[in-house]
């Protein structure tokens, strides 16, 4: 018998809790508190790809405080101690910015994924040094993995 904490949820369920999440947040008022709860339901959003509500709801992060990039940012912050996953979250970043029309957290979101990408390349020897700079090729794009590959030689 599995317990009921370990079993998994079904997507369905989370897209329901999202929606329900949305529809309390656009009843908020407009508080540090209100940043934070939507800066983080932007991310949630963000991964079960459900971009409309992203966007709206980084849009309204935005437009209600003036610190609601730096909350942004956070959210977006990968906490995983994997570098493919944090790579994926800067490059998140990234969208939402271009989606938001905010130049700021696309420039920041870039910046911090080819950085991060360029420590995880050094640290590795010759032949994982190629599968990672194949993976960066994939997501940051040939040419930065090139000129990645280059730098090092």
């Amino acid at each position: 018998m599995v317990k009921a904490s370990f079993k998994p949820v079904p997507p369905d369920q989370r897209i329901r809790e999202l929606r329900k999440e949305f529809k309390d947040l656009g009843k908020a008022e407009p508080s540090a508190e209100t940043t934070q709860r939507l800066a983080a339901f932007t991310r949630a959003a963000h991964d079960e790809r459900m971009l409309n509500m992203v966007m709206h709801a980084g849009q309204r992060c935005l437009d209600e405080d003036s610190k609601a990039p730096a909350a942004l940012v956070a959210a977006y912050t990968p906490a995983s101690r994997d570098v493919e996953e944090q790579i994926r979250g800067w490059l998140d970043l990234v969208d939402l910015g271009r989606w938001l029309d905010r130049k700021d957290l696309q420039q920041l979101g870039q910046k911090e994924a080819e950085k991060t990408a360029r420590e995880w390349v050094k640290k590795a020897d010759a032949a994982e040094a190629r599968h990672r700079l194949r993976t960066i090729g994939s997501a940051l794009g040939r040419e930065f993995a090139d000129n990645l590959r280059d730098a090092l030689r």
